[in-house]
């Protein structure tokens, strides 16, 4: 006989929401405040993800929800803390882990739940949603590495029970895998699974994705097909026409060689943070919307996280914002004059750069104007019959900008907890941006541009669109302003 009888026997462990009466029954549209903005609250992260990180190891993700869903992107959004805890407490309490009771679990007997923490999801609850809360690696979890965790399921869907229930099958897969899934996908799947159950019910869901990031510079990119096309479910089934879709990050990078450096450190400090809101909402809400717009260009925080979710169930206008407040909901302008310390962010770790001035015959300003003027010769360089060769003439202003002394010097926290900074580091700056205000002859022209030292490489660098003309040109570059006009600031005709 040429004939096999197999018997095969399977077995898994899924993840999905439920069916519940009780949710039901408590939850609807119906049941909002009468002035909340009825929208689905979405917040989706991956640890340790620098805003810079994002666009280079996400690419397709980062595309999509630029092009396609015109995220607005925070580029001024930074930590108040060291470690997951100290951003993502005040993102979801509005408090840091200092103000609410102590619930650190060396702390014994004295420790609290964390059940006692005003979470955000709470107020949603109460008023009218479904709520769940996803985070993966349960024995390094947000709030049970640490901290005593919760002694109680904190909202109507947890995931932390599937994780605990794999974490003795682990040995049966292959890494970062349930069989043939994996488990960011099984994560990012759960929440698709809440909208399908939960249609037509006002949901709040934050789901947080640290295995495949935390301890691994690269291999993030391993979930950009799946993070787009996550992005694209939700897009084509309609749910993002009444969603606030938040994709965001902890910090950025901590234990990679790279925080070693001026540039990693910044980083660490600048996570990816962005927001998606439904093309209706920029029309009713046009006031809101702008102001998200100029905000991610302005300093913010957590805290403002927390704010921008509150506003969500209860407005508060959309107006200007106070500087005597910590958290302002990104739906109000922040103020341009914001600083620090005004943000509640202690001095290491700030990211803002301080400009000071340098003199103008300082060697280095002198090296780099001279190295302004090889690179417009050079630009103009296919046109020397035309134009020609510029010299400079006089350096008029100058400034550079650096990272604080006390970023430098911040090298990591000295207790267990992230409250007490060892200030024994100093980092070598590598990267130091000048601005210079300088004139060049023939004709006397007044340029202002922004340039970058690489002192480990002792190189300056430009860029045309980083460079302004001050003063008219008038027929200076007449010879080629029809035919070239890119360089009718820097050209001055022979005739």
């Amino acid at each position: 006989k040429h004939i096999i009888f197999i018997y095969c026997r399977w077995s898994s462990i899924m993840a999905g929401a439920r069916y519940d009466q009780d949710i039901f029954d408590r939850s609807g549209w119906h049941l909002l405040p009468k002035d909340a903005l009825k929208l689905n609250v979405l917040m989706f992260g991956f640890d340790s993800l620098s805003r810079n990180t994002f666009i280079r190891k996400l690419p397709l993700s980062y595309d999509y929800l630029i092009k396609e869903l015109d995220a607005t992107v925070l580029e001024g959004y930074n930590i108040v803390g060291d470690g997951t805890p100290q951003a993502l407490i005040p993102l979801l309490t509005g408090k840091t882990e200092l103000e609410l009771p102590d619930a650190r679990r060396r702390m014994g007997q004295k420790a609290t739940y964390v059940n006692a923490f005003p979470f955000i999801w709470n107020n949603y609850r109460d008023n009218g949603y479904v709520t769940a809360f996803m985070g993966d690696t349960p024995q390094f979890g947000i709030f049970t590495y640490r901290l005593k965790g919760f002694n109680a399921v904190p909202t109507d869907h947890y995931m932390r029970p599937f994780f605990v229930d794999i974490s003795s099958e682990l040995d049966k897969y292959s890494k970062y895998c349930v069989g043939s899934l994996p488990r960011h996908k099984i994560m990012l799947d759960y929440a698709k699974h809440i909208y399908r159950v939960y249609t037509n019910q006002p949901k709040f869901i934050f789901g947080f994705h640290g295995e495949i990031s935390h301890d691994s510079y690269n291999l993030v990119g391993a979930a950009d097909n799946d993070l787009r096309e996550w992005l694209e479910w939700f897009k084509l089934n309609g749910h993002l026409n009444n969603t606030l879709l938040i994709i965001m990050s902890d910090h950025g990078h901590r234990f990679a060689e790279v925080r070693n450096t001026q540039q990693g450190k910044l980083e660490e400090r600048l996570p990816w943070f962005s927001f998606v809101v439904p093309t209706w909402f920029s029309k009713t809400y046009p006031s809101a919307v702008a102001n998200l717009k100029t905000n991610s260009r302005r300093l913010s925080t957590p805290f403002d996280i927390y704010a921008t979710l509150y506003s969500v169930l209860h407005p508060s206008g959309y107006g200007k914002g106070s500087l005597t407040q910590r958290g302002i909901s990104l739906f109000k302008e922040i103020p341009e004059e914001r600083t620090c310390a005004d943000a509640y962010i202690e001095p290491h770790w700030c990211a803002c750069l301080d400009w000071e001035s340098v003199d103008e015959n300082d060697p280095i300003v002198q090296r780099a104007a001279h190295a302004f003027v090889q690179f417009i010769n050079k630009y103009n360089s296919e046109y020397s019959d035309d134009c020609v060769h510029i010299e400079l003439g006089l350096v008029l202003w100058s400034a550079r900008l650096v990272p604080s002394g006390a970023l430098r010097r911040f090298h990591s926290s000295a207790d267990r907890d992230g409250f007490v900074p060892n200030m024994s580091a100093d980092t070598p700056v590598t990267l130091v941006m000048y601005q210079l205000k300088l004139t060049t002859n023939p004709g006397n022209a007044i340029f202002e541009m922004s340039l970058t030292h690489d002192i480990s490489l002792d190189e300056f660098k430009f860029r045309v669109e980083d460079i302004s003309r001050i003063n008219e040109y008038g027929s200076q570059a007449k010879c080629i302003e029809q035919s070239q006009e890119q360089l009718r600031k820097y050209c001055y005709c022979k005739d």
